[in-house]
């Protein structure tokens, strides 16, 4: 990528270091690149904490109620006959089937909820990166195109996790950038193509933004209010790294 000359205006969100040199441009350097990510996605949340957090609140309370409720009903299912179990040993098998099934539908439903709501992210981080303030309504849901690429999405990777887990770990680095390719304009299909191919030309950066991602997700993921900051801090830091990656500076989160 072609670097600024030293005459040439510097990105909006950094133009000199400490010691008076430029700032590296967008897509040219990690530290730089991950360190404009990391502070569009805490700015835009902190400054926009209500449309941020009231939809993750929602989208989290209808995800543990999916999960409840189906783990709930195999648990139930099972109770409801163990003398039956006790006798048979087909019947075992048969209903510990039943009850993975229960399972996996709970599981499918909630990632059904979570598409909605990560769309809804990237609609509001489009809003803070054009320099608005989105609104609840707005960050509730995003386009169809966003919402059925981010349900293929987690689709892909949870699968990818069933097969012996590596393959989800791949799935997850070469989509991270779908959701804002979509938000972008782009369909599902060349979201994922766009996300591969970021992906893989800025590998590096793309690893440890991730991994940034994951360390977060582990600290926090098990408790209701952290899963309503880990999903829009995810989303919001996607669009961000998607940015730079692709040239283009990150602007200042607008302040209320």
């Amino acid at each position: 990528m072609t670097s600024f000359p030293p005459s040439s205006p510097q990105p909006s969100d950094a133009p000199y270091g400490q010691s008076g040199s430029p700032v590296p441009a967008p897509g040219t350097d990690l530290t730089s690149d991950l360190g404009a990510g990391l502070k569009f996605a805490g700015r835009a949340m902190l400054r926009n904490p209500v449309s941020c957090l009231v939809p993750g609140l929602i989208y989290a309370v209808l995800i543990l109620i999916a999960v409840f409720v189906g783990i709930g009903a195999a648990i139930g299912l099972i109770g409801a006959r163990a003398d039956e179990l006790a006798s048979s040993d087909a019947a075992m098998v048969g209903l510990i089937l039943l009850s993975i099934g229960l399972s996996f539908v709970a599981v499918l439903l909630a990632l059904l909820i979570a598409g909605p709501w990560q769309s809804g992210v990237a609609r509001a981080g489009e809003v803070i990166r054009d320099g608005g303030r989105p609104s609840i309504g707005q960050a509730l849901i995003g386009p169809g195109r966003v919402v059925a690429t981010a349900m293929l999405v987690l689709v892909i990777i949870n699968i990818g996790s069933l097969l012996l887990y590596v393959p989800g770990l791949i799935a997850s680095v070469l989509l991270f950038y779908a959701i804002p390719a979509a938000a972008r304009g782009a369909s599902p299909a060349e979201a994922m193509r766009t996300s591969a191919r970021v992906a893989m030309d800025n590998l590096g950066t793309t690893i440890v933004a991730w991994l940034a991602v994951m360390v977060a997700s582990s600290v926090v993921m098990f408790t209701v209010v952290g899963i309503v900051i880990v999903v829009p801090f995810m989303v919001l830091l996607q669009l961000g790294m998607y940015e730079r990656l692709n040239g283009r500076a990150l602007p200042e989160p607008a302040r209320s």
